[in-house]
Parts: structure tokens; C-alpha cells; sequence
């Protein structure tokens, strides 16, 4: 199967790294592909550097992993229709940074999300917002000493749910699924949780678990 990210910072090249290990054929897409031809090098064969249209036309599975300053922009250069059918995997957070050093501030307040939002732009994609709530280095790999975390998505179309949910388990996460893309809301409120703690405390390997008794 083939995968396409968009978006060539930490997050994506370890999401890269984690699709491959999967036994997914990839495509990273950035502004400026020849940055990181060592990378994926290094990276070996099956994954490959393009622009975000050579990523979004070569996935049938779909992540999202842009900054969000940058991230319509980024859908626009791939081009809308790229994305018509397929799952995209949304792990972007609305953040700005008013003030340097401290934590960011949510871009979007309720009830709007950036997981809605992207689904409003792609109204032919299904969109499910997952793993934006842990470290890029976890995504793909969550091995914590003090046992299994839990990750929640949310979208709209049901079979995707469960295809990006069987995705996530194979890599090691239980996954919740919490219903439409309208609760991404709720995810991204979580990242925002996880990012305050990270500040607080100058600890990024953290990660929620669910206790069920």
C-alpha cells in the first residue's frame, strides 16, 4: 500500500519512518524536496521526497503533518482533487505562539477544530484526526516503560475510523474511537493538555492512559 505525508518536519519524517516499517511504499512532501534527499537516503528504499502534489497523488493513505500556519497552503499546492476518496490521517494542531518560550495558544476556539475544518476544505476526503496527541518520536512507536498508552481519533466516515484504528494498534497504541470529526475538538483540547504539561514540567515522553477499573 502506498502512503503520503505532507509535511517534512519531525513528525513527518518519523511518521515516514513508521509507514515503512509497516510495509508502506512512501512519499514525503515538502516546499523544498532536495533538503532532504539525505534524509531519505537514509531513510532507504521505499521512501522518497516529493513536493505535497507528489505526496498527495502517490498515497492512498493520507497524513497531514504541517504546521498549521502553513497547512491550507499546503492542501492548496497539492491540490485539492489529490485527496477526492482517500483517508487522511490529521495529526495538526491549531497552535500560535503569542509570546517565545512560553506555551501556545489555541488558533480556533470551540466549536470549531482543526480536524473540522480540514474536512470543510476536503469535502471529498475522509478525514480522521489521530495521533496529535504525543511526541512525533511516539506516533509510530509508542514503547513506554509503564505500559500501553491510549489514543482517541475522530472522523466521519466509519471505515476509515477502523483502518486508521487497525494502523495505530499494529504500531502498538489502543485506540478509541470517539465519533465524528466535530470531536476533534476534544482531541486537539487533549494535545493542548499534553503540550501545558511538556512546559511545565520540561518532559516530552508523556503519554495519556485510559484506566478502565
Amino acid at each position: 500500500m502506498q502512503a503520503g505525508i505532507l509535511g517534512s518536519g519531525t513528525v513527518g519524517q518519523h511518521l515516514a519512518v513508521g509507514l515503512r516499517k509497516s510495509g508502506y511504499d512512501v512519499c514525503l512532501g515538502t516546499r523544498n524536496p532536495e533538503k532532504l534527499r539525505d534524509w531519505a537516503a537514509d531513510a532507504g528504499a521505499g521512501v522518497r521526497v516529493g513536493s505535497f502534489g507528489d505526496a498527495a497523488a502517490h498515497g492512498e493513505l493520507l497524513f497531514l503533518a504541517t504546521g498549521w500556519a502553513g497547512t491550507e497552503n499546503a492542501i492548496q499546492l497539492a491540490d485539492p482533487g489529490n485527496f477526492a476518496g482517500k483517508i487522511l490521517v490529521d495529526v495538526t494542531n491549531p497552535l500560535h505562539f503569542p509570546t517565545p518560550g512560553a506555551p501556545p495558544e489555541p488558533a480556533l476556539a470551540y466549536p470549531e477544530s482543526a480536524g473540522k475544518h480540514i474536512q470543510s476544505l476536503l469535502p471529498e476526503c475522509r478525514v480522521v484526526k489521530c495521533f496529535n496527541s504525543i511526541t512525533a518520536a511516539y506516533m509510530a512507536n509508542p514503547v513506554l516503560t509503564e505500559g500501553t498508552p491510549d489514543m482517541f481519533l475522530a472522523g466521519n466516515d466509519a471505515e476509515a475510523n477502523q483502518q486508521v484504528a487497525r494502523l495505530g494498534e499494529q504500531w502498538g497504541w489502543r485506540i478509541h474511537d470517539m465519533g465524528g470529526i466535530e470531536q476533534s475538538y476534544l482531541l486537539e483540547a487533549l494535545a493542548m493538555l499534553w503540550i501545558r504539561y511538556g512546559f511545565l514540567n520540561q518532559h516530552w515522553t508523556h503519554a495519556f492512559k485510559l484506566l478502565m477499573k
